[in-house]
């Protein structure tokens, strides 16, 4: 086992199957059968509430979906739409997922609406350095590396659009031209902040993840730092996945995809030009 860095690099190992099988422990959510009112093609998990779906999107570029919506038996559109692709780091969606269980858990129903400026969700890649471009349309942070980006419209398209498949408001992405570190993630335009900030803050993190070398490539292992662990730091990073419910239950066993808690961050505008772009 070895911690690596930059998390953004890290890759899904083993997909987003790792999330996936820890879901009915971690949130109570359960399998439901396809509804074609609802327009999954396949919707493994859903909230007991019934407003939060998690489908498969037979799409090779964003499989993977979340829908919200806060009439579930309305079968119009989706009040927001998150899509990730199968190498997304297992952390960064459960990120996110941790917080649509935490909202739904205190019956907030601004889970259902994004309210505030969404140009503090970019404030965790300001803090680590990340370089900022502004253009009419489009405030973009590239990681130092240069191979993961963070897009957010400034131009806001329609809010209950179908799917963020063609317009996201939010894309975060990393291309390396490899399958195996190459994601994207998109996010609708009434995406909750909260929501989409637990996201940013896990994409941003300096904090190292955990993997297996056995699946680490030679590309990865040329751009990432590797750091090796002894048997006693690998169970007490295990055990630190507690940040996440579906890190915690997937477990470390032989998926072995867990992290060290995400910080806690409470997002200040920072002496940045960010703090000027409202």
């Amino acid at each position: 086992m070895v911690h690596v860095a930059p998390r953004h690099l890290a890759g899904a190992e083993h997909g987003i199957d790792t999330i996936l099988e820890a879901i009915p422990e971690a949130y109570g959510w359960y399998t439901h059968p396809t509804s074609r009112s609802t327009g999954e093609c396949f919707t493994p998990f859903v909230s007991p509430c019934e407003r939060i779906r998690l489908g498969f999107r037979n799409d090779f570029d964003d499989p993977w979906q979340v829908v919200a919506r806060s009439d579930p038996y309305s079968g119009g559109l989706a009040d927001w739409h998150i899509t990730f692709s199968w190498q997304t780091p297992p952390e960064l969606v459960a990120a996110a997922l941790d917080e649509v269980a935490a909202a739904l858990a205190q019956d907030d129903e601004r889970v259902f609406t994004r309210g505030g400026s969404g140009l503090r969700v970019l404030f965790p890649f300001a803090q680590q350095d990340w370089s900022e471009t502004v253009t009419a349309s489009r405030y973009t942070f590239t990681s130092p590396d240069g191979f993961a980006t963070a897009r957010l419209r400034l131009t806001e398209p329609p809010p209950h659009q179908d799917g963020p498949w063609h317009s996201p408001y939010l894309h975060v992405s990393c291309n390396t031209a490899d399958s195996q570190t190459s994601w994207d993630a998109r996010f609708t335009a009434n995406t909750p902040v909260r929501i989409l900030t637990a996201f940013t803050t896990a994409a941003a993190s300096p904090e190292p993840l955990l993997r297996n070398s056995t699946y680490l490539g030679e590309a990865m292992k040329a751009r990432l730092t590797v750091e090796p662990l002894s048997p006693a730091p690998v169970r007490r990073a295990a055990a630190a996945a507690g940040a996440s419910p579906a890190l915690a239950a997937a477990g470390p066993g032989a998926k072995a995809v867990v992290s060290g808690p995400f910080p806690s961050v409470s997002p200040t505008a920072p002496s940045h030009s960010l703090a000027h772009h409202r």
